[in-house]
């Protein structure tokens, strides 16, 4: 691994975010197996790690959120202090991922072997949703309307576009997914990536679903898009929010962050990343859901990049400190007092000045049989 940048400042969420490699959700047999291969292959060096400056803002100002994924491998990512876009930095090299989505990508993070009936039922699903989301903007009927999703996986979101009427095709570089999606629907598929895509005319829409946050470039990525598109062209983006994880990840940004993702946006950040190369914002929450058309004008200038870093780190402040709340009652409850006791220390970390985490602590020590603790602490925080 290479040295981290020197302007990195270490300021973790909290204790659970340092890397140990332990699991943070269940696995089954074969994603053991699958990171046990991942762990031997960036403890040996063999899969190569390198430091980068921010995408949208090039700079190398950072802080350390976290060492570690859901799954328990190494993982450091960082915000950015001058526009707040969270990145994974290091990150393995394209070299190490190509190989890492070859052989390891699907397994570990589906859980089987092969593509199957749910997953791309799960895609198709997704689909339904981005065809209503995208239909009220687009220009053209349905059956004058290209629509080419990159990452398609077995094809499941074209799937719904197809059967909307519209005319759809996908690349992606698992061929085993191509394949189930060609025999089993009769999709469009081909494989690779956007620039091995052959296209007889502008894409009315390109689809990016759970995609672009793999993307280690992604300027180059944008920019090709930008060549691809016709002026009324349209780029949907669905990424993972950061700022609705409580309603998608249980308010658990641990269970977010996952080792093939390099980046983690907030519609702020993706859009300071859109206008930075020549797109502009025509409708997006913090989903995300998002659509971008290409603006002559913002080709013309660089763009204001709207720092939002205070926002970002805030939110997952006190998105941490709810879910280490939640966890200490929980562990209190249960009677797991020394869980407990650890999980309120640490909550006095985040907040120092709320007297009910300090009665908490205390009557948690007072639980475990330190008298002499919980008095002391109740007698010197009783003005707070």
């Amino acid at each position: 691994m290479t040295n981290e940048v020197d302007s990195t400042r270490k300021t973790l969420l909290s204790s659970r975010y340092e890397y140990n490699s332990l699991p943070h959700i269940k696995l089954n047999d074969l994603q053991q197996h699958v990171k046990q291969d991942i762990d031997e292959k960036v403890n040996s060096g063999y899969y190569r790690f390198e430091s980068v400056v921010c995408s949208v803002c090039g700079e190398d100002s950072f802080d350390m959120i976290s060492e570690k994924d859901r799954y328990g491998l190494f993982f450091p990512v960082k915000i950015c202090r001058s526009c707040g876009l969270i990145q994974t930095n290091p990150r393995m090299t394209q070299e190490s991922y190509n190989e890492f989505y070859a052989n390891e990508y699907r397994h570990l993070y589906e859980g089987r072997e092969r593509p199957s009936h749910e997953s791309f039922q799960l895609q198709y699903r997704r689909g339904c949703q981005i065809v209503g989301y995208v239909r009220r903007f687009l220009l053209k009927r349905p059956e004058e309307t290209t629509v080419v999703e990159i990452g398609c996986g077995s094809g499941g979101v074209l799937q719904a576009f197809r059967e909307n009427g519209f005319k759809a095709k996908g690349v992606d570089l698992g061929e085993e997914y191509l394949r189930y999606g060609i025999e089993e629907y009769g999709l469009d598929l081909t494989p690779g990536t956007i620039k091995d895509i052959d296209l007889s005319q502008p894409p009315d829409l390109i689809v990016y679903s759970h995609v672009l946050e793999h993307i280690l470039d992604l300027n180059a990525e944008l920019s090709t898009i930008n060549s691809l598109l016709g002026d009324d062209g349209m780029l949907f983006v669905e990424v993972p929010g950061v700022k609705f994880i409580q309603h998608t990840y249980a308010g658990d940004f641990l269970r977010l962050l996952q080792n093939a993702h390099t980046y983690h946006f907030t519609l702020q950040s993706l859009t300071n990343l859109a206008q930075r190369n020549g797109f502009s914002c025509l409708a997006g929450d913090e989903y995300i859901r998002a659509l971008f058309v290409p603006s002559q004008s913002e080709r013309l200038y660089s763009p204001t990049i709207v720092n939002d870093y205070l926002s970002v780190m805030s939110f997952l402040t006190n998105v941490e400190f709810e879910y280490l709340m939640n966890q200490g009652l929980e562990s209190y409850r249960r009677g797991d007092l020394a869980q407990a006791a650890i999980q309120f220390a640490e909550l006095i970390d985040l907040r120092p000045t709320l007297p009910y985490l300090y009665r908490l602590f205390a009557a948690t020590l007072w639980q475990l049989g330190r008298v002499e603790d919980a008095e002391r602490i109740s007698q010197a925080t009783a003005f707070i």
